[in-house]
């Protein structure tokens, strides 16, 4: 059971904010927790992004699926940056409060964000349109936070099957995040 602290929100990250490095470049009081599932929600790709040279990450409600994801604690002071660089002001996500389930079966009332504009829910096994895929980076963000955070192996292999648009990021992006290039590094 997460212990309530004053002045703190719990936050659900299922892109790239499962880095460490990444979410602590705008939020540094951001605490691991543990890992959590989300259900009735699907993991997919929307809205190009300069900033990673591809489609972002967004959860989709769809009955039957799950996204497994990263459970930090926030300080109240972070709140403006972490809406700040999920884009909350320029309406490229909106915040929205769900319930995540923990490996031990606790119910957590946890912070994340949709984008505003998502994609219908695919079928299974349905690929990800190319005009829609994550780039290399991006990817790799992901994958790199998913294996740091200790998601279930299952669900990483689903990830490793997401395809990329073939881009990387902005070099810069790169060095401050400390990826490798490719996914298999």
């Amino acid at each position: 059971m997460v212990t309530p602290v004053r002045d703190t929100f719990l936050y659900f990250a299922y892109g790239s904010n499962l880095l460490k490095k990444r979410i602590h470049i705008n939020n540094p009081s951001a605490i691991f927790l543990g890992i959590g599932r989300l259900d009735d929600h699907q993991l997919d790709f929307i809205k190009y992004s300069d900033h990673w040279r591809g489609a972002s990450a967004t959860i989709v409600p769809t009955k039957s699926h799950h996204v497994w994801g990263a459970v930090w604690r926030v300080h109240n002071k972070d709140l403006q940056s972490l809406d700040w660089q999920e884009g909350v002001e320029t309406n490229w996500y909106f915040p929205k409060t769900v319930k995540v389930v923990t490996p031990d079966g606790a119910d957590l009332e946890c912070r994340t964000y949709q984008q505003t504009i998502n994609p219908p829910p695919r079928a299974e096994g349905e690929e990800i349109p190319h005009d829609r895929r994550p780039s290399i980076t991006y990817l790799n963000c992901i994958l790199t936070g998913a294996i740091e955070c200790n998601l279930p192996k299952e669900y990483i292999e689903i990830l490793k099957k997401i395809p990329h648009n073939g881009q990387q990021a902005s070099p810069k992006l790169i060095e401050k995040l400390d990826l490798p290039t490719s996914i298999n590094e």
